[in-house]
């Protein structure tokens, strides 16, 4: 006989399914009722642990936001070389999309909304100004070993090259003629491509 689910266990199971649903149909194309049926339980459920799609959505974009952020935010943080920061960052972010491929689409579709609220809940702007990279960048420039850079515009290109690949990942498949197999081999490629790419343009001018 199975164990009784706990309210824990039913508030996680709604979670997660709720999570795949968001992940896949963004805010607009999800319903409670897919929650329900993904998660086994019924729309009262839903309702009674969450107290609404908004609400849980808000949690659930919130916590994708923050794992897709903090991933980045942790790596920028390490006081190791440049050099070696930026290929983690490659390596580390071209992992986590390819063992989540909808969040790249899902947050940026959401952030086409005004997110201003969900921005300083997540203290995005604190958090990458005071990175030891930012300071890194600064110090390095100053004794000239890398060009004069503006950190956010550093960020925004690595991440920015990272992520196409995933959001287009139809057409550049059928422009490739790749399977799965090979379009993960061009992802890998797109690590080193990215890592030289941004090794490149530091260099003193």
């Amino acid at each position: 006989m199975k164990p009784k689910k706990t309210e824990q266990n039913t508030e996680q199971m709604i979670k997660e399914a709720a999570k795949k649903v968001f992940l896949e149909r963004g805010f607009d194309g999800a319903k409670l009722r897919h929650i329900a049926e993904e998660s086994g339980t019924t729309m009262a459920m839903v309702n009674y642990y969450f107290r609404g799609k908004e609400q849980l959505f808000q949690r659930i974009f919130l916590e994708t936001m923050g794992v897709f952020l903090g991933k980045v935010i942790s790596i920028l943080n390490e006081e190791v070389p440049l050099e070696i920061k930026v290929w983690k960052v490659a390596d580390t972010y071209t992992d986590f999309l390819q063992a989540n491929p909808h969040v790249p689409v899902f947050v940026l579709a959401e952030l086409q909304k005004d997110s201003s609220e969900i921005f300083e809940k997540l203290n995005v702007k604190s958090l990458i100004e005071s990175t030891y990279f930012t300071k890194q960048l600064q110090i390095e420039g100053e004794k000239g070993t890398i060009r004069n850079v503006k950190p956010l515009q550093l960020i925004v290109t690595m991440l920015g090259s990272l992520v196409f690949p995933f959001m287009a990942k139809p057409i550049v498949s059928y422009i490739g003629g790749m399977d799965d197999a090979a379009y993960k081999a061009f992802l890998d490629e797109r690590k080193v491509i990215v890592f030289e790419t941004i090794m490149a343009y530091l260099k003193p001018v």
